[in-house]
């Protein structure tokens, strides 16, 4: 293993496994600080902590972050669609929802990020593509509707760039490329 997939294998366990906990705490499990109380700086209220995307917060950004976020995209996409002349009747009432109980979308985000790492391993090209769409979504949010600056989403480029770092430089091993040849 040369230097490339040394560190290419440090990316995919130390700052992509970000993904895992970011996860976990979508899924409501009790782990690595998910189910900490919700920090009243997440949601816009003055507070002396700082947000770590834990559940309870998870659940509050889906509520009345994301749903709208997504609802807009989808406004706007079905709007442009239809000045092009494309009449696309199934998204004039498609929406997106995050509600107690189940709290779906933030389960299904959840989802796309242990699928993303998960692959990262299996296929890393296709697993560093998913995590940096992900992650670009992510910022888009957050630049956007929460009005963050660049300079704020510190992590959030981390791991954009991290995962695209998997997606353009990872490739299958020479004796994977060995074995496609004689097959």
């Amino acid at each position: 293993m040369g230097l490339k997939g040394a560190l290419l294998l440090l990316l995919k366990i130390a700052p992509l496994a970000i993904f895992l906990r970011s996860a976990a705490c979508k899924f409501e499990l009790p782990v690595g600080g998910c189910e900490t109380p919700l920090c009243p700086v997440a949601i816009g209220k003055p507070g002396d902590c700082s947000p770590t995307a834990n559940t309870a917060e998870s659940k509050a950004w889906c509520e009345h972050g994301w749903v709208p976020w997504a609802n807009g995209l989808i406004k706007q996409g079905t709007a442009e669609l239809k000045k092009l002349g494309v009449d696309a009747p199934m998204l004039d009432n498609l929406s997106v929802e995050c509600q107690a109980p189940d709290y779906k979308l933030m389960k299904a985000i959840g989802a796309i990020e242990v699928v993303g790492w998960l692959l990262l391993w299996i296929s890393p090209k296709l697993g560093g593509f998913m995590l940096a769409a992900t992650m670009a979504g992510a910022i888009h949010f957050h630049m956007t509707a929460m009005g963050d600056k660049p300079e704020a989403l510190g992590l959030q480029f981390s791991l954009l760039v991290a995962s695209l770092f998997v997606f353009l430089f990872d490739s299958p091993s020479s004796s994977a490329d060995d074995k496609k040849k004689t097959a």
